[in-house]
């Protein structure tokens, strides 16, 4: 995968939430520039597992919520290792119940977005995050106070990503809130704009709110195109406004290209020059 990543151009590595410390074993990372772990990295305990356990930095139940917090903590370590400048941070969610989204990701399939049926299950989510946020997002905001101070002697940085899913955090508004628990030197935003333009779709944020109201806090961007409401395509398959995002992006923020398998090795490349044409990249400039 770094080789191929090499001969396609692209400068740096993001190692994700894929990689566990058996692939770890034995890579010489200094032969590689690597811009970013995403955790938990390494994922020894995976992702998914994290969520289905609720070993969550948003839990409510407090060894739950300190499990999620240690998960981070070592990617920070790894992170501080290896000299990696920064870490993405998923915040968790305010429940895990996805069955009214996918409705309404079925319903605009169906081209059925201006259907009651639609605005009821829209407006229902609303209320219901509503209720359900202030005990979890009081979670997150300690459980960011306590990995500052883990990453504070460190020098890497957090990076709290916008996320695909309406439930989890943050929303813009909680965005603001834990972007102002530290400065910009030592906490920032991760702009994914594949989940931004889905949130949007789904009628929730608009795309730009993101980037008018936190352009300046961006340390990092994920790259991908979106086709209705699924994400990771190479850019250029889909409806992304890759102009506007090249906009906003600042010059020090490293870039991500986040695509899945469903991509050609063709797409790849495709995607990395469309990138450059539209001016999200330069050459250098990205990961993968």
């Amino acid at each position: 995968f770094f080789e191929f990543a090499r001969r396609t151009g692209f400068a740096r590595i993001e190692l994700n939430h894929k990689v566990t410390s058996a692939m770890l074993d034995g890579l010489d990372l200094k032969r590689f520039q690597v811009s970013s772990v995403h955790e938990p990295c390494p994922a020894d305990i995976s992702a998914d597992e994290l969520k289905k356990r609720d070993w969550l930095i948003s839990s409510i139940d407090e060894d739950r919520r300190r499990e999620g917090v240690k998960a981070i903590q070592r990617s920070i370590d790894l992170a501080s290792r290896w000299k990696i400048p920064a870490i993405v941070i998923h915040a968790g969610h305010t429940d895990p119940d996805m069955d009214p989204e996918k409705k309404l990701r079925a319903l605009i399939a169906s081209g059925r977005r201006a259907s009651d049926e639609y605005h009821e299950i829209h407006r229902q989510m609303i209320q219901a995050r509503a209720e359900a946020a202030v005990a979890s997002f009081a979670s997150v905001k300690k459980s960011v106070l306590e990995l500052l101070a883990h990453a504070e002697k460190t020098g890497v940085r957090l990076g709290i990503e916008n996320r695909y899913h309406y439930m989890e955090f943050p929303s813009p508004n909680e965005l603001e809130i834990l972007l102002a628990l530290a400065e910009p030197g030592r906490l920032g935003f991760i702009y994914d704009v594949g989940h931004a333009q889905v949130l949007d779709r789904l009628g929730f944020f608009p795309h730009e709110e993101w980037l008018q109201r936190f352009g300046k806090r961006i340390i990092g961007a994920h790259l991908h195109d979106v086709i209705g409401t699924t994400d990771h395509y190479a850019p250029g398959l889909g409806e992304v406004d890759f102009a506007m995002v090249a906009a906003y992006l600042p010059e020090t923020a490293f870039r991500t290209c986040e695509f899945q398998t469903i991509n050609t090795p063709e797409q790849v490349k495709a995607g990395l020059k469309f990138l450059m044409e539209n001016g999200c990249i330069a050459a250098g400039l990205s990961s993968k």
